[in-house]
């Protein structure tokens, strides 16, 4: 009798448990491009204007960066972007990012201190900018594009 009592304490234990664990995949939900902010349009557009709409995912709940919509890229580019269309981080997966969107003082200092590298992933915290190199060396700005340290 104790053997049926404790298997059906521990069913039970498990069956809440893993019930009540909150899932990060009920935080978002796939959406189409026409439901996209216009600023996310045609950000894409000017930047990548070869790639198309992969998938595009909105959160439920901003992220810790603010982000809201994760749209991920045929050409394999992933940029997240908060409520009003602005982008917070672009990876390139192992590519370059667009210089146009690097900012001038921030290209500069990589093109004179890692000259063989370029930046693939970028990243607006709200104190700070973090790139990323091509040798995957993380690199952090100030919001004025100076430069603050190696993140290691």
């Amino acid at each position: 009798m104790k053997k049926i009592i404790l298997s059906g304490f521990i069913a039970l234990s498990l069956l809440f448990t893993t019930t009540s664990c909150d899932s990060d995949d009920d935080n978002d939900h796939v959406i189409s491009a026409t439901d996209l902010p216009k600023p996310v349009d045609t950000f894409v557009s000017t930047y990548f204007p070869n790639a198309t709409y992969q998938t595009i995912k909105k959160q439920n709940k901003a992220d810790s960066d603010e982000s809201i919509y994760d749209v991920y890229l045929t050409n394999g580019f992933e940029i997240d972007f908060d409520v009003n269309g602005n982008w917070i981080d672009i990876d390139g997966n192992h590519q370059a990012i667009p210089a146009a969107l690097i900012p001038e003082k921030i290209n500069a200092y990589v093109t004179a201190n890692y000259p063989n590298q370029y930046v693939t992933s970028i990243d607006n915290e709200r104190t700070y900018t973090e790139v990323e190199l091509s040798n995957n060396v993380e690199l952090v700005f100030d919001l004025q594009g100076n430069f603050i340290r190696i993140d290691k």
